[in-house]
């Protein structure tokens, strides 16, 4: 259906769509753990790896990029949000 080189970019349907550093660690990280509810909490250590405050709406925002990345391509729900949890790969 897709795959997804580390190098900034995913190929779906044989088609290549440009991706952040952001949205591709996302979409890495989220690949490694499929199947396994990944917390808001993990996500930001992993894309910010910092001690500092990072907004929580900045993932929220990261997260809808890469929906929409996916749904122009059709597919959909693919990230699955667990309210007042993270998100699962499906």
């Amino acid at each position: 259906l897709f795959s997804v080189r580390f190098t900034g970019s995913m190929e779906i349907a044989g088609e290549s769509v440009e991706l952040t550093k952001n949205e591709m660690k996302i979409l890495a990280f989220l690949i490694r753990n499929q199947g396994k509810i990944v917390t808001r909490d993990e996500l930001i250590g992993y894309l910010w790896e910092a001690e500092e405050f990072v907004d929580d709406n900045t993932l929220t925002v990261n997260i809808n990029r890469v929906r929409a990345k996916l749904r122009e391509h059709g597919i959909k729900d693919m990230i699955k949000t667990k309210r007042g949890i993270g998100y699962l790969l499906g």
